[in-house]
């Protein structure tokens, strides 16, 4: 039997506590297994399940990166799964929520989910659903790869064709195409929707589907289809898999989603700077051909094991080992002289410990150690600064990145002249340029052209580092120099997309916006590129802010969320409250500052944009409470009592004379002010403060405070 809210079960040990979420195989509920003494997740299971070869298959999958399936039970006709609880969040709330992986990361839980599908392959079973919301990231930042219970058991006569789109691969894709097309009756292919379980957190980890599939689609739910009367072999899930797993580690890897349509997606390697090795696995297992994927999810798992293996720095490094093997022998025998041979050995041991460290910069766990003893060996080479550039940009913290870079410049310079160095000495300065370009607040133009002009005469043939020279030169006004940066840029057969962002720079420029607003929308409309995306509609908002239009802005924005790379939602979602506010929709605007406000670490200027917001819509109370907290947060910033002083003022302003109060404005212009005095350089002004000595100096004259 089953409740509304709660499945009621026969066996005494299993406690339902509490739904955690429906999926395309059922609902989950966490319970407490009084016999385990543990908590446990059972699953209601919408198709029955098979044969006992079926279930003894799911119950010795054993892998400490899969949940355990500990037992089935069956009441009145209903059929549950119960499995290991997994304490952990889904990937796929990380990147809801900005997070940003690093390369050493995913490298790491490319292997573990790798060898979690080796032993799911093992027993016949293929997971065909997999995605960052099948993903927990557990506490001690490995990983799980949860709701196989839903997969295929080889011999079942019911299909499960992902719709996750975007992680499925091309064969399952197209079996949706067929069905969209109306080639599987509705008899033969019955539709159901639902999401996958998430254990650790009560929300449905889905993902919207396209609502033109079918009449049956729900548009808030997230699409697992079972289709029967499909031939069993059509497809080879095994591969299946390897292509769904490669597509999430794509996802996780550059921060942009897989296009939905196979067919549309752009390599890992245009998608960022990644390491020769992790673009090579990737690449292989997203394949559109199943045979030219790996074979298996083993042959998979060992390439993984040996990433750097297809990193060239290892090899050139493994041919000089082979060159060893046969030189320094004839050397031996040539000279005889054993100190000869084992200065060789010695020598070519140092070069390949020096690649292996310079590799580990970029995909290790001590990134600052790899550099220091790459360093060491060799202090004359070029390799490890670059690594490390590399690295700290893929890691996020683009400060941190910038000053490493330049605290380093006068170490690089060494390298200007060796042409062996020149595409590394270019790389370093791509990336100095894309610090600037990138930062926080508003992009510093000029000095990112600066870098960019001395990546390009050291890289002649990357049309991407000439596609960023082109738009820093037309922001900072250089027209001619961008339009001759954008014929080398096509030339070298720069992508469309980044050709019609060029093209909508530089009419910006001479400000001819709205042949720049169609450039921007056609990059919009077209590109695969997060960023890309969220320059064009950066620069388009900045068109609709100088011609004073706030309406397009809220009609453009709305939509640029979900489709700009995650570290730039809150900057494009203030941009659309700013937007909200100048339309006079002041609610929208306060719903969407709150929305920053909870998303992560408090930013001291998202609270003030919000009180001021509550302020202006005369929210006094709401106002005064967040002010509260950012005392608390901030007991040292003058800023607080100084908002709080300005919005005393302004609810005692709002009410009769004879019951003003203005004692607690002045209690808070006292705390701001000293404050104010006690931190604020010699020299140094802020206009609020200034205004608020105007306010009070006011109310001493009128005899409202003492």
């Amino acid at each position: 039997m089953q409740t509304d809210s709660f499945p009621i079960l026969s066996a005494p040990r299993y406690r339902v506590e509490q739904k955690l979420g429906e999926g395309g195989g059922g609902a989950v509920y966490k319970a407490w297994d009084s016999n385990l003494q543990k908590a446990v997740v059972i699953k209601t299971l919408f198709n029955a399940a098979g044969s006992e070869q079926e279930r003894d298959a799911l119950k010795n999958v054993k892998s400490e990166h899969l949940p355990q399936v500990y037992d089935f039970l069956n009441e009145n006709g209903q059929t549950y799964t119960v499995m290991e609880f997994v304490e952990g969040q889904s990937l796929d709330k990380l990147l809801e929520r900005g997070g940003r992986f690093t390369q050493a990361q995913v490298v790491k839980w490319y292997g573990q989910l790798s060898s979690a599908l080796t032993v799911l392959h093992k027993q016949n079973v293929c997971h065909r659903d997999i995605k960052p919301g099948n993903i927990m990231l557990l506490p001690n930042d490995d990983v799980c790869l949860i709701d196989f219970n839903a997969a295929l058991v080889a011999g079942n006569d019911v299909q499960l064709i992902s719709r996750s789109l975007g992680y499925c691969s091309p064969e399952q894709y197209g079996i949706y195409e067929k069905y969209k097309r109306g080639e599987f009756s509705r008899a033969s292919a019955p539709i159901r929707y639902g999401g996958s379980s998430v254990q650790a957190e009560a929300t449905d980890a889905t993902e919207s589907v396209d609502t033109e599939a079918t009449e049956l689609v729900d548009p808030d739910t997230r699409a697992a289809e079972s289709v029967r009367g499909i031939d069993n072999t059509a497809i080879d899930w095994k591969r299946s898999d390897i292509y769904s797993l490669g597509a999430t580690m794509y996802h996780l890897l550059s921060g942009v989603r897989p296009p939905k349509e196979p067919s549309g997606l752009k390599p890992i390697s245009k998608a960022g700077r990644f390491s020769e090795g992790i673009v090579y696995v990737i690449e292989q297992s997203m394949r559109f051909a199943p045979d030219e994927r790996f074979a298996s999810a083993a042959v998979l798992a060992e390439a993984v094991r040996n990433i750097h293996k297809h990193d060239t720095r290892w090899k050139v490094s493994q041919s000089k080992k082979i060159a060893a093997a046969i030189i320094l022998p004839l050397a031996f025998a040539l000279f005889a002289g054993t100190a000869l041979f084992g200065r060789g050995v010695m020598a070519q041991e140092k070069e390949e410990r020096y690649y292996a460290a310079v590799y580990d910069i970029e995909n290790g766990a001590d990134p600052k150690g790899s550099y220091d003893e790459a360093l060491a060996m060799f202090w004359d080479r070029i390799d490890p600064y670059r690594a490390m550039a590399e690295r700290l940009w893929d890691d996020g913290d683009l400060d941190v990145c910038r000053d490493y870079i330049e605290s380093s410049l006068g170490n690089i310079a060494e390298f200007r002249a060796a042409p062996e160095a020149a595409r590394s000495f270019g790389d370093i300065y791509y990336i100095l340029g894309d610090c600037y370009y990138y930062q926080s607040g508003e992009p510093d133009y000029f000095t990112a052209m600066g870098n960019f002009e001395i990546a390009v005469r050291y890289v002649k043939d990357n049309p991407v580092y000439y596609r960023d020279y082109a738009v820093a030169l037309a922001r900072i006004g250089e027209v001619a120099e961008a339009e001759r940066a954008l014929e080398k840029a096509r030339v070298l057969n720069l992508d469309a997309d980044s050709l019609n962002l060029i093209n909508g720079e530089i009419d910006f420029a001479k400000r001819e916006y709205d042949s720049a607003v169609d450039y921007f929308g056609e990059v919009i409309a077209l590109t695969s590129d997060d960023y890309l995306r969220y320059r064009a509609y950066h620069t388009s908002d900045e068109v609709f802010r100088l011609k004073g239009q706030p309406e397009r802005s809220v009609e453009l924005l709305s939509g640029a969320i979900s489709r700009i790379p995650l570290n730039r939602a809150p900057e494009m979602t203030e941009r659309l409250a700013d937007a909200y506010v100048k339309c006079g929709d002041y609610e929208s605007a306060i719903a969407l500052f709150e929305r920053l406000a909870e998303s992560g670490a408090a930013q001291f200027h998202i609270l003030q944009n919000l009180v001021i917001l509550l302020q202006n819509a005369g929210q006094f109370d709401r106002a005064a409470d967040l002010l509260n907290k950012m005392a608390d947060l901030f007991p040292n910033d003058y800023r607080v009592p100084m908002r709080q002083a300005y919005l005393e003022a302004d609810r005692q302003s709002k009410i009769q004379n004879e019951s003003r109060d203005y004692s607690m404005t002045k209690q808070y212009y006292d705390s701001a002010a000293e404050l104010y005095n006690a931190n604020v350089k010699s020299g140094e002004s802020d206009p609020e403060m200034r205004q608020l000595d105007t306010i009070i100096e006011q109310l001493r004259a009128n005899k409202w405070i003492d």
